[in-house]
């Protein structure tokens, strides 16, 4: 019996991020006596999916965290990598701030390369241009040039990383019957998060990281609460800036306002519980969550930034993140109605299993 193709998949982490939740999608409807995937992270930390890809089969292996004056040793990493792992012909690059480096080295070895984007930005903070700046400003400037085949989630996605060079989008699907609306399941969580009837519920699900603009959310979420006493806010997720997040919710004096979560899985759940989701990010690509949100009939209010191809249905509205007294006001006056939207998700081609299937005939077309 041959042996499955095991794709390495490159991340940074391996925790419920969008890009991470799609790709264990995938990876749970593949043919694993087809195609077997294997993860790179970027961390020494225990990471959420880790458990699951052992138990679907797929090994994980831990490359240093790139730091631009650690680049002899971090190609050194990955050459040996190629030299010890003959079955890993293709490399697919989700993290893509330094998928340049480890691309051209995979050519080397003769492997085949296909780079991910699943954003419009790295979202790289600094006061000053320093080394490592622009170290990975160059080698994202490569991506293009060393990615043998590109996908990515979106056009203005797929333009920020790639260029004029071509690409496909690769649509971020999901299991649409999951997140289905379900008064029952509403109910259910609702009392298991302490949530009264009267309650109007914003909820959010996202790393607590710059991109998402973590304390912008509380300052929307403290402009709803004056303007409605029964406010609540929920947010799934954890990250960097939780600690300013804490900070922003005491000075707001939202204690008894917010509930923070942390990093769930099951958010096709939590979903059933809210009334309106939010996502004021200050960089997006085309987020997974907000299509979960929309199969759950959430009304979506979203950034500015976030790409216009998201509108899968009616239900998303577009805000710049400049103005939280205009985001408290549309959130308390959307419609509160849920609908089912399963059908206009599968038309729109976000389904995961119509997905699944063309990248596992993808994967088996450029094997051979």
């Amino acid at each position: 019996m041959n042996e499955p193709i095991r794709v390495l998949c490159v991340f940074s982490e391996l925790d419920r991020g969008g890009a991470e939740s799609m790709c264990m999608n995938l990876y749970r409807r593949m043919d694993r006596d087809q195609i077997q995937f294997d993860f790179v992270k970027h961390t020494t930390k225990k990471c959420l999916f880790e458990d699951e890809i052992t138990s679907l089969g797929g090994r994980i292996f831990e490359a240093p965290r790139y730091q631009a004056v650690n680049h002899i040793s971090y190609c050194s990493w990955w050459k040996q990598h190629f030299r010890n792992h003959p079955e890993h012909q293709i490399i697919h690059g989700h993290y893509y701030t330094t998928a340049a480096i480890y691309f051209k080295i995979a050519h080397h070895f003769g492997r085949k390369t296909i780079g991910h984007s699943h954003s419009t930005s790295v979202g790289m903070k600094s006061a000053k241009k320093d080394l490592k700046y622009l170290v990975t400003e160059y080698w994202l400037s490569k991506v293009g040039k060393y990615s043998d085949y590109r996908l990515a989630c979106s056009t203005p996605a797929g333009k920020w990383l790639y260029g004029d060079k071509p690409f496909v989008v690769f649509n971020n699907a999901i299991d649409s019957k999951q997140f289905t609306y379900d008064p029952a399941v509403r109910k259910e969580m609702r009392d298991q998060l302490g949530l009264a009837d009267e309650d109007f519920v914003i909820g959010t699900v996202g790393s607590m990281g710059y991109p998402k603009n973590p304390v912008g959310i509380v300052r929307i979420a403290a402009e709803a609460k004056k303007r409605n006493q029964y406010v609540k806010m929920i947010w799934a997720g954890d990250g960097s800036m939780r600690q300013e997040v804490e900070s922003a919710i005491r000075q707001n004096d939202l204690e008894d306002c917010m509930i923070l979560l942390g990093i769930r899985d099951d958010v096709h759940r939590i979903l059933q519980a809210i009334d309106v989701f939010i996502l004021p990010s200050i960089y997006e690509g085309l987020p997974v969550v907000a299509v979960e949100a929309q199969a759950a009939g959430l009304p979506c209010i979203l950034s500015d930034v976030v790409s216009k191809e998201i509108c899968i249905t009616d239900l998303c509205t577009f805000l710049p993140i400049s103005d939280p007294v205009s985001w408290a006001e549309t959130i308390l006056n959307v419609n509160l109605t849920r609908t089912d939207t399963q059908q206009e998700i599968e038309r729109a081609g976000y389904d995961i299993e119509t997905t699944a299937a063309w990248l596992s005939d993808f994967y088996l077309t450029i094997s051979t």
